[in-house]
């Protein structure tokens, strides 16, 4: 064998696949005392998460609060609660690698069957995958004259944990809690001696009942979390992410004073991602002096953030409900909301594109009734060059008729995040080819093409780069046109 490669291996923790998977998840409630329901909400937490060969496996609850009217047309709340298991395939799986689930619930239905009334959710699991990525790149070895360069590695580094928040504040009337929904807006996060700092604010929004009149509170909640990093000393931009895992809301009323008491308990649960790209000397070409050679190329890489930036957008206009409504309707809560929404790249910039989603119970001259409210957006976005990632929370939403139209407006608090691409090819392996025919004259001259550099020059004439500059001294690269290169070999008398 005329060449005896030798390899090295580069191991690092990076994110290695995103995964969906989708769950239908069923209670059951008694139906004698039910007449007509108002509204459901669903909330849906993760519990385990665990990685095999070919799959992650979860396991989460799901928490649901049933507004209905009952036989005598009072309004009434109901709460129940569900275990659910599923998985999700994905081929770089294995148990040594880790994973984070978030679950979003939608679709809800129910239905009336016998003397049951079931509720069924779909919910939805993004799970992100992390593990050790490996790279063997080629070094050097017997035979082989190797071209080095760096390549850019993407490092990743994922931290969580839960902290918990509470919260006391005094309301108008005698009220009681028929739903609440949370949502979590990030202000900052940032990285600093040894901990990543997460500073924001809980958006709570409570639809209470006030006698007979369902009416809207909405509170904010500030919150601080501090996780600690080991080995990382870099400033670096942080993917912080929060959400509820749990909420307990209890209502003291003051008969006398005609108050009410709210006491909050949340229990959160923060995860940031950290990046950076090191250097890593690899080979990107090599050749032999003896024989033809068979290259492996393979490439390395991944994405990281570069900036995330933070802002409030005002957005209004045409709205949607799903529900048609004879007359006018006031507004009395709103039940739950989503952001759903794009960055594109248009010719005078970044837009972003979406829609607010949201349950809202409206009193109209039929009574009180649900109703889903879509209002879409689109508006200009400041950001750097790269790909954007847009999420973010809506507040202060209103919705009222105007003419023959739905009119609804709120406050975005949007959080972007732009993304860079790191690609980087090496030689991950090498194959001996076909020997060279032997060379018997004592110099050749060698007209090079115009343009070429010295490791060009050397590897068409399978000669090491050094031996090429000794044998011309005097020669500049990249050669001009009309250069000649002599190649001196030392012959077997």
């Amino acid at each position: 064998m005329s060449i005896k490669p030798q390899y090295d291996t580069y191991r690092y923790t990076s994110e290695l696949c995103k995964l969906e998977s989708q769950s239908i998840v069923e209670c059951r409630l008694p139906s004698g005392e039910i007449s007509s329901v108002l509204t459901v909400y669903a909330h849906a937490v993760p519990e385990e998460v665990s990685c095999s060969d070919g799959e992650v496996k979860y396991s989460g609850k799901l928490y649901l609060t049933v507004v209905y009217k009952d036989l005598d047309g009072k309004i009434c709340r109901a709460e129940r609660g569900a275990e659910f298991f599923h998985k999700a395939q994905g081929e770089s799986v294995t148990p040594a690698c880790f994973a984070k689930a978030v679950f979003e619930t939608d679709g809800i239905k129910n239905r009336r069957e016998g003397s049951g009334f079931f509720i069924s959710v779909v919910v939805n699991a993004k799970i992100a995958v992390y593990g050790t990525a490996k790279m063997e790149y080629l070094v050097g070895g017997d035979g082989l004259v190797v071209r080095n360069s760096k390549a850019e590695v993407v490092k990743t580094v994922c931290v969580s944990g839960e902290t918990e928040e509470e919260d006391v504040f005094e309301t108008d009337g005698i009220a009681d809690v028929l739903l609440h929904s949370e949502r979590a807006n990030i202000a900052q996060a940032y990285l600093s001696g040894g901990k990543v700092s997460v500073i924001g604010e809980i958006l709570l929004s409570l639809c209470l009942l006030k006698g007979e009149k369902i009416v809207s509170y909405e509170r904010q909640i500030p919150f601080t979390a501090e996780l600690p990093v080991d080995e990382w000393t870099e400033k670096a931009p942080v993917c912080a992410k929060t959400e509820v895992k749990s909420a307990q809301i209890n209502v003291t009323t003051d008969e006398e004073k005609n108050k009410s008491v709210t006491n909050v308990s949340l229990v959160l649960y923060t995860e940031c991602l950290l990046y950076t790209k090191e250097e890593v000397t690899v080979c990107d070409d090599a050749f032999s002096t003896n024989c033809n050679l068979v290259l492996k190329k393979e490439k390395t890489g991944g994405r990281y953030l570069t900036n995330v930036q933070r802002f409030t957008e005002r957005i209004g206009g045409t709205a949607s409900l799903g529900v048609a409504f004879e007359g006018d309707f006031t507004l009395q809560s709103v039940i739950k909301s989503k952001v759903e929404m794009t960055c594109k790249r248009t010719s005078n910039g970044y837009e972003a594109e979406g829609y607010v989603e949201a349950e809202t119970v409206l009193e109209c001259a039929d009574g009180i009734k649900n109703a889903s409210l879509t209002l879409p957006f689109l508006f200009p976005v400041q950001a750097d060059d790269g790909e954007i990632e847009l999420d973010g929370v809506v507040y202060g939403l209103s919705v009222r008729r105007s003419g023959d139209k739905v009119e609804a407006d709120g406050t975005l608090k949007v959080t972007a995040r732009c993304y860079q691409q790191a690609e980087s090819e090496f030689v991950g392996g090498v194959e001996e080819g076909e020997k060279y025919q032997e060379t018997t004259s004592a110099i050749s001259i060698y007209i090079p093409t115009e343009g070429d550099g010295l490791w060009e020059i050397a590897k068409k004439l399978k000669r090491s780069p050094d031996e090429v500059q000794k044998s011309n001294p005097n020669l500049e690269f990249p050669v001009q046109k009309g250069e000649r290169l002599f190649i001196y070999r030392q012959l077997d008398e």
